[in-house]
């Protein structure tokens, strides 16, 4: 009786504590938002920035995704690195803005 009570106690401490170390979910426009910004990231063409955060974000957050988001980031993903890679220079100043401004504040959210 003792271990039974011991037990629910742990479960209920645990259950109440999991919402709390839940990371927020984003809306599904926000999760493809950020597979682009992993693209621009990731584009040589607009020179070096870190996409570590935002492939971890990306990952924290495709947990339980439809598979038509998911195919829906994917190819946001793959858009924008083909965007900044056929880029004039004009584009490109307008894609690293993109990247340095909203990018990073999705990233940091």
């Amino acid at each position: 009786m003792r271990i039974t009570a011991i037990m629910l106690a742990a479960a209920s401490i645990a259950a109440a504590s999991a919402p709390a170390l839940a990371a927020e979910r984003v809306t599904d426009a926000q999760f493809i938002q950020a597979n682009r910004c992993l693209g621009l990231t990731e584009a040589k063409a607009l020179g070096e920035a870190d996409p570590a955060a935002l492939k971890q974000f990306i990952k924290d957050q495709r947990t339980g995704r439809h598979v038509f988001t998911s195919d829906r980031a994917d190819t946001a993903r793959s858009d924008a690195k083909r965007a900044a890679s056929k880029a004039d220079e004009a584009t490109k100043a307008s894609l690293i803005q993109e990247r340095d401004g909203a990018c990073k504040d999705l990233a940091a959210s």
